[in-house]
């Protein structure tokens, strides 16, 4: 079941990276035109892809880094979403009225896929090696 799910968010990460990086490009030309937070949103959105197609990519590939980059592309998701399309201040394909219910849809679904790709070994999520002796 873990390796079923970590290839599904896998897909789901390059897929997000990959129509975050259409958004992305189409709002360059037009850039002059918005404010400096709308443009600090918009590229943090493009760094957020990088990331993301990085994290799925390694996952796809079965790198055991993938989970950790991964794990940082859902968090960075969870934490830029409710700014840019929850409040508004980047420019969103969304409709205003579905921008709360679309924001909370994909907390949830960042939250809950951060917790099962998170690497297992200790309550915090993080693989502490026992020194040789």
């Amino acid at each position: 079941m873990r390796a079923v799910s970590a290839r599904l968010i896998a897909f789901l990460l390059i897929a997000e990276a990959l129509t975050g990086a259409l958004r992305v490009a189409g709002l360059l030309p037009r850039l002059g035109g918005y404010d400096a937070v709308a443009v600090a949103l918009i590229l943090a959105r493009g760094g957020l892809g990088v990331l993301q197609f990085t994290g799925g990519w390694l996952i796809a590939t079965h790198r055991p880094q993938g989970r950790v980059i991964a794990g940082w592309a859902l968090i960075g998701g969870a934490v830029l979403t409710p700014v840019d399309v929850g409040l508004g201040l980047a420019p969103t394909s969304i409709y205003p009225w579905y921008r709360w219910r679309f924001t909370i849809a994909y907390v949830a679904y960042a939250l809950l896929a951060w917790r099962l790709i998170r690497p297992r070994g200790s309550p915090d999520g993080v693989r502490h090696r026992t020194p040789d002796v």
